[in-house]
């Protein structure tokens, strides 16, 4: 490359002038030599553009040279007879030379904008690209390939920077040595511009790193968040619908162990049912708590896989056959309907919801089902909706029930929500699992 640079050079500064004079030097007295220096300076212009001051320097040396060669008496020598013929030769040697200058620093400039634009575009897309990454050894690894690229290096990443490594030669992510960033080393020696861009971009990728980490931290806080407030909403369930049946056990089995209170055979058979049917509640309750702590399991290992909707809903049926006897549900899902999920954890939220659905309704309800899908993500949802038996309790210490809480950490899991509304002008209830299945 270098060596066609210089050819270039040597034909633009030496052979072109010589071939302009002998151009026209046959035509030579329909010109005066004012007219042929003229001449000489437009190649001089164009030299000046197209390449450095100095190839324009010398090209004007050359023209000055040939010019006298050629056109000045007496022909093919140096010497110079007419004193006006030096005056117009310095004329052109000056001017030449003050084009090329001029020339030189507005190509300089020209290059320096073009390469100002250039570090600007490439800064603009890294930005972007770090942006759109979320794991900081993706971020590190398409910046060390867009530098690479733009700069035409080779750098090398280090996690601890050697010591013995040459100060001129590392770049550090935020500019120290215990960094735990890293730092990147270059594979030579960078002029000032360029080391000012690897620079700059560092300080980039510095941001991006930044970035991602309170990201991270924020994501964390969110997650943390919502265990705190499922597990509010655990305890307050458990508050709530664990005293009630606890209650009703204590006073029902005082009565029949205090020997003051005199029963008749009625009254402590009543008793006796009334702490029978409370401890089947508190068994109730227990199998949600253990079924809870199962989907928990569970989540942590979660499969997605292709579901029939039709198999889900007959399954999550059988879950609770016994107490689903009279309930009845209407649904317009036919045999093609699908979804994706973790098909064990997905009915038992839906079982969750049919046994809602059936202990608070008046026995009918209607499921639908609905989904729709972009460039990232397909989003299912299903509604359960139905009439409640009767007007709920409006307590302030009315638990949210162990089954909505079962069926909003499925939801989590599957990157969704779960949400029940009670109207409770209409007297209706509509619960409804939504989640999302991302593409890979």
């Amino acid at each position: 490359m270098k060596i066609k640079q210089y050819l270039s050079a040597i034909a633009a500064s030496v052979l072109m002038p010589i071939l302009i004079v002998l151009a026209i030097f046959p035509v030579r007295d329909w010109f005066t030599t004012t007219d042929i220096v003229m001449l000489q300076l437009v190649w001089v212009t164009l030299v000046a553009l197209r390449s450095n001051r100095r190839v324009a320097a010398i090209t004007t040396l050359v023209s000055v040279a040939c010019t006298d060669w050629f056109f000045v008496t007496p022909y093919f020598t140096f010497h110079i007879e007419n004193i006006e013929y030096v005056v117009t030769f310095a004329v052109m040697l000056i001017v030449g030379l003050v084009i090329s200058q001029l020339a030189g620093q507005l190509t300089s400039k020209i290059n320096d904008i073009k390469q100002h634009a250039s570090n600007t575009s490439c800064l603009y897309e890294l930005a972007k690209g770090l942006n759109g990454l979320d794991e900081i050894d993706s971020q590190r690894g398409y910046f060390q390939t867009t530098v690479e690229h733009h700069l035409h290096i080779t750098l090398d990443w280090w996690q601890v920077i050697p010591v013995k490594q040459p100060q001129s030669r590392c770049y550090f992510v935020n500019g120290e040595i215990d960094s735990c960033w890293g730092g990147f080393t270059a594979s030579q020696s960078l002029d000032e511009a360029r080391s000012a861009f690897l620079n700059t971009a560092i300080s980039v990728l510095y941001q991006a790193h930044e970035n991602t980490k309170l990201r991270q931290q924020s994501a964390a806080i969110s997650v943390q968040a919502e265990l705190e407030r499922a597990k509010n909403a655990l305890l307050r369930s458990l508050s709530h619908d664990l005293r009630t049946p606890l209650a009703t056990i204590m006073g029902a089995s005082s009565m029949l162990a205090d020997e003051n209170i005199v029963l008749n055979e009625e009254m402590a058979a009543e008793q006796a049912r009334n702490i029978f049917e409370q401890s089947k509640i508190l068994n109730e309750h227990f199998d949600k708590v253990m079924e809870l702590s199962r989907v928990n399991k569970m989540g942590e290992d979660l499969q997605w896989q292709s579901i029939s909707l039709q198999t889900l809903i007959s399954e999550a049926q059988a879950r609770r056959q016994q107490l689903l006897i009279n309930f009845e549900l209407t649904t317009a899902i036919s045999e093609q309907d699908s979804c994706q999920g973790d098909i064990t954890l997905l009915e038992i939220a839906l079982a969750n919801m049919f046994e809602n659905a059936s202990r608070y309704g008046n026995g009918h309800a209607t499921l639908s089902f609905s989904y729709q899908q972009d460039a990232q993500q397909i989003d299912y949802q299903l509604r359960i909706t139905n009439q409640l038996a009767s007007s709920l309790p409006s307590s302030t210490d009315q638990g949210v029930g162990l089954g909505s809480v079962i069926c909003d950490v499925v939801a989590k899991f599957h990157h969704g929500r779960f949400t029940l509304e009670i109207n409770e002008q209409q007297q209706s209830a509509s619960a409804c699992l939504a989640w999302s299945k991302l593409h890979d």
